[in-house]
C-alpha cells in the first residue's frame, strides 16, 4: 500500500515538473534574457484610443508606449490624471485598452461610447504630450501613477499602439521555474520507479539489485583439441 502511495505521490510530482517546465521555459524563450514583454493592438480606425491605469500602472515596471501612424498620418500621444481624461473625453466614442493577452502578445481592448471625439489637443490638461508622423515613443513611470494614456490620429489613423514592459527578474523567475521542474521530474520518476534493493540472510538491506551478465556460451571441444 506504501508502495502505491509513493508511486502516485511520485506522477503527481512529475507532472507537476514537466508543467513548471513547459511554461518556465517558454516565458524564458518570450521573454529573452532582457525579460521583455511587448503587446499590441491594432485599433479601429478614426477613433481615440485609451489606456488607463488599470494597464498602464498594473505592474512595478516603467512602460514604453508606440504609437505607429498610417503612412502619411500623423499621431499624437499624451497622457493625463485619470479623472481628467475621462471628463475631457466625456461620451465619445473611443478604443479602451482593458488588458494583455500573454498568450497571443496582444492588447485586449472594447469601444467605449458614441459621441463625436473633441478637439483633444486644445485642452489644457495634459501632463506630457508627443506627436509625429514617425513611431511616437513615450515612457511611462510608475512614479507618477495614476495616469491614463491617450492616443489619437490628427491625420490619418493609429496603425498600432505596442506596450513594452522590461523587468529582468522576469526572465530570471522562468528560468528558475525550469530548474525546479527539473528536479520535481526527476524526483517523481526515481518515486514512480525505484531501485530494487536485496537483502543479507540478516534481513538487512542488501546493495542495489543488478541484473548478472550474461556468460560467455560454453565451448565444446572438438576430437582433436581434447586429444591436445
Amino acid at each position: 500500500m506504501l508502495r502505491i502511495v509513493i508511486r502516485v505521490l511520485g506522477a503527481v510530482v512529475a507532472v507537476v515538473g514537466i508543467a513548471l517546465v513547459v511554461l518556465g521555459g517558454w516565458f524564458a524563450a518570450r521573454l529573452g534574457g532582457t525579460g521583455t514583454a511587448e503587446f499590441t493592438t491594432r485599433p479601429a480606425a478614426g477613433v481615440p484610443v485609451t489606456v488607463s491605469p488599470d494597464v498602464l500602472n498594473r505592474v512595478d515596471v516603467d512602460v514604453t508606449v508606440t504609437a505607429t501612424p498610417s503612412d502619411g498620418g500623423t499621431v499624437w500621444v499624451a497622457l493625463a490624471n485619470p479623472s481628467d481624461a475621462e471628463a475631457v473625453l466625456g461620451d465619445a466614442r473611443h478604443v479602451d485598452v482593458t488588458g494583455v493577452d500573454v498568450r497571443d502578445g496582444a492588447l485586449t481592448t472594447r469601444v467605449l461610447g458614441s459621441g463625436t471625439s473633441p478637439a483633444l489637443r486644445a485642452a489644457d490638461l495634459w501632463r506630457v504630450q508627443d506627436d509625429g508622423t514617425e513611431p511616437v515613443a513615450l515612457t511611462v513611470e510608475q512614479a507618477d501613477a495614476p495616469e491614463t494614456l491617450v492616443v489619437t490620429a490628427t491625420t490619418g489613423s493609429v496603425e498600432s499602439l505596442t506596450l513594452t514592459f522590461v523587468d529582468k527578474r522576469w526572465f530570471v523567475e522562468a528560468v528558475v521555474a525550469v530548474l525546479v521542474g527539473l528536479f520535481l521530474l526527476a524526483a517523481g520518476v526515481i518515486a514512480l520507479w525505484p531501485r530494487r534493493r536485496t537483502r543479507t540472510p540478516d534481513g538487512t538491506p542488501g546493495p542495489p539489485h543488478t541484473e548478472p551478465e550474461a556468460s560467455a556460451p560454453a565451448r565444446h571441444l572438438t576430437g582433436k583439441e581434447s586429444a591436445r
